[in-house]
């Protein structure tokens, strides 16, 4: 029993001198190599914690390697733009004054849902309100908001709620905007579309609808 809380005791203050080294705050800063040293990090605490007849050197000299390992590559990462890229990737943007760039899109494997979610986090059910939005290294997507749109748009009691998601009419949402399928045909006849063209369209309760047409990618 000594001998376990002693280990536990040591991994815990050495993992806490680790990430205080590496300049980590929390898990939303990680970048790709931040998150892979850390999973080894945990496997090695955790090794040495269950299994006290492993010498418990091996794992305080394996997590010490990793740390500098760490510490090398954000040191070149400041100093190598090329290099930066290549282990942490490009921030993109993924949405530009309300238009949803789709080659982003598919290069981020985003779904239509995963971008409409971002959007929802942020409390924004508007295409049109977005004037920017980044998908960062880290895949957090931030989002600068159209300061003009608030005034633009009218907003209703039902928000804008995507009732054609990649050519399938999303029927739930439909009937809470209080539109039928008759009326939602009406609004593509005159816009001279089928629903094979449609990427995201949205309405909201006030008929006030945003429609993304699919791109040959």
């Amino acid at each position: 029993m000594i001998s376990i809380i002693t280990r536990t005791a040591i991994m815990f203050i050495l993992i806490i001198f680790s990430l205080r080294i590496m300049g980590k705050k929390n898990l939303g800063e990680f970048q790709p190599s931040d998150l892979v040293s850390t999973i080894i990090i945990s496997n090695l605490t955790s090794l040495v914690i269950e299994a006290p007849e492993l010498p418990i050197i091996n794992s305080i000299v394996s997590i010490l390697l990793i740390m500098c390992f760490e510490v090398f590559l954000s040191v070149w990462v400041k100093k190598s733009e090329n290099f930066a890229h290549l282990i942490q990737g490009k921030s993109k943007i993924l949405i530009q004054n309300g238009i949803i760039d789709q080659k982003v899109m598919k290069e981020l494997r985003f779904s239509v849902d995963d971008v409409l979610e971002a959007l929802r986090g942020k409390d924004i059910f508007y295409l049109e309100e977005v004037c920017l939005a980044i998908v960062e290294t880290t895949g957090t997507v931030n989002i600068y908001k159209d300061p003009n749109a608030q005034t633009n748009i009218k907003k209703n009691y039902v928000p804008a709620m995507p009732v054609i998601v990649d050519s399938k009419i999303i029927y739930p949402n439909l009937k809470t905007t209080s539109y039928s399928s008759e009326k939602l045909q009406s609004i593509l006849d005159k816009n001279n579309l089928t629903l094979d063209k449609i990427l995201l369209m949205t309405l909201d309760g006030d008929c006030q609808y945003n429609i993304t047409l699919k791109e040959n990618i």
